[in-house]
């Protein structure tokens, strides 16, 4: 009897030593991968906004592999002046300009954790205000705001901030609904990383460069 309580006992420490390795290996491969996407969508998407995007786009599939998002990046060179001043990453962008478009096949949330409801929307380039309320939103003020595409009827218009945010109320929150931009790890080849806050980012091309976008992970606030 005693023998076996002994190996009993041998058997439940063996378990709690080999059990974390098995635990942790799944989280090994639970990571989020990128692949071609082919050509941007056309259904509910302006001619005007398709004929400034890449032939191909990025698409990201999370873990269970199920595509979270489909993206296409800017192709044509941005026009206007690009944003200055503290807080900016991208100084080569100017405020309230298209970079891309974006497709989410089903119901997903924005970086402020605010439903966005499946469907195709464009990306414009903004900052979040130098105000009170958004002090450690992020490390950066660098964002992209989210548009119904079919809303977004003037592609080549660098939209102000005012403008920008209506034009984002259409998502249907009572806040511009958001992605965070990040300076991208590599060139514009198809990249998925994760950050030092541990959010996944891919890298789209856009405009001869990349713009790194949040593409999970949410606001610590």
């Amino acid at each position: 009897m005693r023998t076996n309580i002994l190996a009993a006992i041998c058997f439940g420490l063996a378990m709690l030593i080999v059990l974390p390795g098995l635990i942790a290996l799944p989280a090994l491969s639970a990571d989020f991968t990128v692949e071609a996407a082919g050509a941007a969508p056309r259904e509910g998407v302006p001619a005007a906004v398709a004929a400034l995007l890449q032939a191909d786009g990025v698409r990201v599939k999370g873990p269970d592999a199920k595509i979270v998002a489909e993206l296409w990046g800017r192709k044509a060179a941005f026009e206007g002046n690009p944003a200055a001043g503290f807080g900016i990453r991208f100084d080569n962008i100017p405020e309230g300009v298209l970079i891309g478009l974006i497709r989410f096949p089903e119901n997903r949330s924005d970086y402020r954790e605010q439903h966005v409801p499946a469907g195709v929307y464009t990306l414009r380039y903004g900052l979040h205000p130098e105000d009170g309320d958004h002090m450690g939103v992020a490390p950066s003020r660098d964002f992209v705001l989210l548009t119904p595409a079919a809303a977004d009827t003037e592609a080549t218009k660098n939209y102000g901030f005012d403008d920008m945010v209506e034009l984002s109320y259409k998502v249907g929150n009572s806040h511009p609904t958001v992605m965070r931009a990040a300076l991208p790890e590599g060139d514009g080849a198809l990249n998925i990383w994760q950050d030092d806050l541990e959010q996944w980012v891919v890298d789209l091309k856009v405009a001869g460069g990349a713009v790194g976008i949040i593409i999970y992970g949410h606001a610590e606030e």
